[in-house]
């Protein structure tokens, strides 16, 4: 069996799905030069969120300026005054920042067995209510 031509071959895009699956195009292929960080070749060049006021003069002998001032620095990390969430789900997981930090840990405890109320799953509760009704007759 021979291997299909590139133009044949079937490629996956995105995160999945039967919609995602098409043609690969091999001219779609990132190549070593397009990793490449571009200069710039102008005059001037801008820098923040846009207007005349943002526009520097470019310094061909010191490229690295133009480069550190077009940077942008990524947004600092607030802390939520929210309750924070943890686990996959379910009002048990949900704890304010003060008791977290107290406590040390992200999971919630387990109690154990025997202790409090019962450790019955609504599911089963469901069962044992359904089992009463159904052995009245």
């Amino acid at each position: 069996m021979s291997p299909r031509p590139s133009q044949d071959r079937l490629a996956s895009h995105g995160r999945g799905g039967a919609g995602n699956i098409a043609k690969d195009d091999p001219n779609a292929h990132l190549q070593p030069a397009d990793l490449v960080t571009p200069t710039l070749k102008g005059d001037h060049y801008t820098t923040g969120r846009g207007g005349s006021g943002n526009m520097a003069k470019n310094d061909p002998n010191h490229p690295e300026l133009a480069r550190a001032a077009q940077d942008v620095d990524a947004p600092r990390i607030r802390e939520s005054e929210r309750p924070h969430h943890f686990g996959r789900g379910g009002a048990n997981i949900v704890e304010a920042d003060e008791e977290h930090a107290a406590r040390g840990s992200k999971s919630p405890e387990l109690k154990p067995e025997g202790a409090g109320a019962s450790n019955k799953g609504l599911l089963d509760k469901g069962k044992d209510l359904l089992h009463k009704l159904g052995s009245k007759k």
